[in-house]
């Protein structure tokens, strides 16, 4: 049985943690919040928390006990006063913001606070937010809204303005990796290669396919052989092809590249770093027949890919590019 969550226990963002537990100790929480930041790094389930802590029947050392009436509803979304809306579709509408406008005018109905999470607040209509603007400028006592986004400047700057902005990050990586193997009972191997492609969210390593991952890297690999081996043209343009067809597995491509060449690099100067240690016997075969100068030629070649992929360029022309340069380089 997994260990409640407390706001000790938030993986990530501590400073966005301390902030809030000392705006409820001092009794100066702002009636409306924006919790903005990456998808994945905890801002719904932060919100949730909060809730929690404000409506708590028995708190215990300046936490939420996770086990009373009021802890235990909230968690499974039956509490009477803590809402989440999220859109209906691709939209925030204006009929969700006007029921929920009704509900906060009243006084709690069973905990000491009503509060609202909008949960993808950005996308909210914009006579929806309209719709919010009273509510934000007289605010009903004892009420609290949490508009979770993204993209915060996509909000109304008059919602910003009358709002607390609260920017999370990202997630370090090394706590991802430990979450996984003590929390998700991932293997050290699948929890290490999915904290490094996460990109700092937890939701996004929870979510990670490690065999799906896994065929990727073997590609991976077998295009660095022929990277550094000097193979063929023809052998690296069909791997290319193969690959360049799916945006989403070309980016995961590309990452897993990136770090397949930092291993090699490890395997060179520092093996005691490299992540990828159920396949070290192939890097370091890898290491052993490169120079460390076209490693690290490489390395930077994947990140100036990386950047030309964010100006939409013909993935599998870019990777061809790259193929050719490196190898005449090398």
């Amino acid at each position: 049985m997994k260990p409640p969550l407390t706001f000790h226990s938030f993986m990530g963002n501590r400073r966005v943690v301390e902030i809030l537990r000392r705006a409820v100790d001092q009794g100066r929480l702002p009636h409306a919040l924006i919790f903005a930041g990456p998808a994945g790094v905890g801002k719904r389930t932060l919100a949730s928390l909060l809730a929690q802590h404000l409506n708590c029947l028995h708190p215990e050392n300046g936490e939420a006990c996770q086990c009373c009436n009021s802890c235990r509803k909230i968690f499974n979304d039956a509490h009477p006063d803590v809402r989440i809306i999220s859109p209906d579709g691709a939209y925030i509408k204006i009929d969700q913001l006007r029921a929920l406008i009704d509900e906060i005018a009243y006084q709690p109905f069973e905990g000491r606070y009503r509060v609202a999470i909008l949960d993808g607040a950005d996308q909210m209509r914009v006579e929806a937010a309209n719709c919010l603007l009273k509510t934000l400028e007289e605010p009903a006592s004892r009420s609290i809204l949490i508009l979770v986004t993204t993209k915060p400047y996509l909000l109304l700057r008059t919602i910003r303005s009358r709002s607390r902005m609260l920017q999370f990050g990202l997630i370090d990586e090394a706590e991802i990796e430990a979450h996984l193997i003590n929390q998700a009972g991932r293997s050290p191997e699948d929890a290490r290669l999915a904290s490094a492609l996460s990109n700092g969210s937890l939701g996004a390593a929870l979510a990670f396919d490690a065999d799906r991952n896994r065929d990727i890297r073997m590609q991976a690999l077998r295009f660095i052989s022929l990277l550094l081996g000097q193979g063929r043209f023809a052998q690296a343009s069909a791997l290319a092809a193969g690959i360049a067809k799916d945006k989403e597995l070309f980016q995961s491509w590309v990452e897993i590249t990136g770090m397949l060449l930092q291993d090699v690099y490890y395997a060179q100067v520092a093996p005691a770093r490299m992540s990828q240690r159920d396949i070290v016997g192939e890097l370091n075969g890898l290491a052993q027949s490169t120079s460390r100068t076209a490693v690290v030629a490489a390395i930077q070649a994947v990140k100036n890919l990386k950047a030309a992929l964010q100006q939409n360029v013909n993935r599998q022309l870019a990777l061809e590019a790259l193929f050719l340069r490196e190898t005449v380089r090398i």
